[in-house]
């Protein structure tokens, strides 16, 4: 262990909170590897994994002496013995902090070195320009990993939040342009786009954006080392640009690609546009550029979520009432409850994880000694807001968990607590449809419809009690279209309907319900709004539709063409993320 601490000398050693105050204070940047006395620093990992150490400590110090000592600095923190680094413990993939003269401007989690080293010359960059002209530093949050309790034991598992992805629009049709300030101001907009459009691509959105320095940065990185990279960044932060999504269908190679082509043998593009430079950034220049267009799949109304509550046989004789009675006081909507006895094949069934528990005979037991209650619940977070509420799996720690649902309710005859949650969105729609079998569809709100009508849509559906398992915003492909159009494939309209589908951004909704049949035909109505006005008034198509392309939302035809839908657009949404 001595030796390898020789060989990151340049990174100094930080194992109390004094010196971490200390350090983090300092003018410059310091980029601080946290780790766990268990783990070791990310440069000792790679050595005793047989990875580039010696490159990663070649890069460090390059670094380092290119830009001075007091610019840039290097330490390691052992998360162990620091109080302000105790929510960074339990972790198991390396965590690099960013702080710039005190404040956390950034962070690298994971053994990424190229994105280490890229991140530390945009942040050196940042700050040293804040130092010399002045300027707020942008302080970066993110949701650290937690450690969660398993349903019936003391296995401790790791859920990373902070790892949920933006669903962007993927496809190598698709890329970004973006007309400089200079160029929008001068009156060249209508004769970049000609010029683009007449070489084949179209234009899906056309958008003003002004651009902060920081996203500039975060956009032009690719330019951080060539001549004139401050001229250029003063340049696109100096006014409104037009920020271009394109797409090209008949591309050969990528839309990315024949986009670069274009703009670099095209005097008037090469001055006036820069554009997406690899599909690896398409997700995060979107995200930046057209935040209103690409969005993250989302449950309705913020969070609201829904999971399951079972009120276990030997806690349902004594306390049903009160146990539904303070659900709802802590402010969740019982939506549907059922009482079952489980035979053992179903409790094996619904337990089939817990099979190598040392508690699983005895919950098995427990779960077919009578009838449980199942209680579908709705409400704001709920599963980790339920979770919460029940108190410790572990019979043994409900004594000192005063306050909540299994210290309440407890029954201290038995060996099994008296409520199951299940701890994960995805488990909860598992456990939901055992107990409460559903139907899912697919819905799609279709191009060009206002946000207010796609609000009056979603509503027709919730008070049709159909739940909103998942929704997010994206611009089809015409390949998506017809996986999800089949019915239509080979009539006169449908290449109308194709174009017009792949137009702009949908809204996807998956809609839930239980016996739905044929519920959702009937809310949406025929696919023609003239008929659908004739015979169903007061169908979303006859409210809502302009003609047969035009009819403002299509749903799965059945339930089986449904899986399939889902599936293409969501993946699986049962399973663990």
């Amino acid at each position: 262990m001595a030796r390898r601490r020789q060989e990151i000398a340049l990174q100094v050693e930080i194992e109390t909170q004094e010196e971490w105050n200390e350090i983090i204070n300092k003018e410059g940047l310091t980029v601080v590897d946290v780790y766990q006395q268990w783990a070791g620093p990310f440069v000792d990992i790679y050595q005793t994994y047989g990875g580039p150490c010696k490159a990663m400590e070649s890069k460090f110090r390059t670094l380092k002496n290119t830009v001075g000592d007091s610019t840039l600095n290097f330490a390691i923190a052992k998360a162990d013995t620091i109080d302000s680094l105790e929510k960074y413990r339990g972790r198991c993939e390396p965590c690099f902090l960013f702080y710039a003269t005190g404040v956390l401007v950034d962070a690298v989690i994971g053994a990424n070195a190229p994105e280490l080293q890229r991140k530390i010359m945009l942040n050196l960059e940042q700050e040293k320009k804040i130092l010399k002209e002045g300027g707020e530093r942008r302080e970066y949050s993110f949701e650290h990993v937690s450690v969660d309790e398993d349903e019936e034991g003391d296995t401790r598992t790791i859920r990373n939040r902070s790892s949920s992805v933006v669903n962007a629009i993927t496809s190598q049709q698709y890329t970004l342009g973006v007309i400089r300030p200079d160029a929008y101001a001068d009156g060249k907009v209508d004769e970049i786009v000609d010029k683009i459009t007449q070489n084949g691509f179209k234009i899906l959105v056309q958008q003003e954006h002004h651009l902060n320095e920081h996203d500039a940065r975060e956009l032009h990185r690719y330019k951080m080392t060539q001549e004139g990279y401050e001229e250029h960044i003063a340049r696109m932060t100096s006014g409104p640009s037009i920020v271009l999504l394109l797409q090209k269908t008949d591309a050969k190679d990528s839309t990315v690609d024949e986009l670069l082509d274009l703009v670099n043998s095209d005097e008037l593009l090469k001055e006036n546009v820069d554009c997406t430079q690899s599909m690896d950034n398409i997700h995060e220049e979107l995200t930046l550029l057209l935040p209103n267009i690409v969005q993250r799949p989302r449950t309705p109304e913020g969070n609201l979520e829904r999971t399951l509550a079972i009120i276990r046989p030997s806690t349902l004789k004594f306390y049903k009432d009160a146990i539904v009675s303070r659900i709802r006081d802590s402010g969740f909507e019982v939506t549907r409850t059922t009482e079952i006895q489980l035979t053992r094949p179903q409790a094996e069934e619904f337990y089939a994880a817990k099979k190598n528990e040392s508690f699983y005979e005895d919950l098995i037991q427990e779960m077919t000694s009578g009838p449980s209650v199942a209680l579908y619940l709705i409400k704001k977070d709920a599963v980790q807001g339920f979770r919460a509420l029940l108190g410790p799996a572990d019979k043994s720690k409900i004594k000192e968990a005063s306050g909540t649902f299994r210290h309440e309710f407890d029954i201290v005859d038995t060996k099994i607590n008296s409520l199951h949650a299940p701890s994960t969105r995805a488990e909860a729609n598992r456990n939901l449809r055992f107990f409460f079998p559903e139907e899912r569809i697919l819905a799609i709100l279709k191009p060009n419809l206002t946000d207010q009508q796609k609000s009056e849509i979603v509503e027709t559906f919730k008070k049709a009690d159909f739940f909103v398992l998942a929704r997010k915003t994206e611009i089809l492909t015409p390949e998506q279209v017809a996986q999800l159009q089949p019915s239509h494939q080979g009539k006169d309209y449908y290449n109308e309907l194709s174009s017009y589908m792949t137009s702009g951004p949908s809204e996807l909704l998956v809609l839930a319900k239980e016996n739905a049949g044929q519920k959702w035909q009937e809310l949406v109505g025929p696919d023609d709004p003239a008929k659908a006005t004739e015979s169903a008034p007061n169908s979303l198509r006859a409210l809502y539709g302009k003609d047969l392309v035009h009819n403002a939302v299509t749903v799965s035809i059945d339930v089986e063409q449904a899986k399939h839908d889902i599936q293409l657009i969501f993946g699986d949404l049962d399973r663990e993320e």
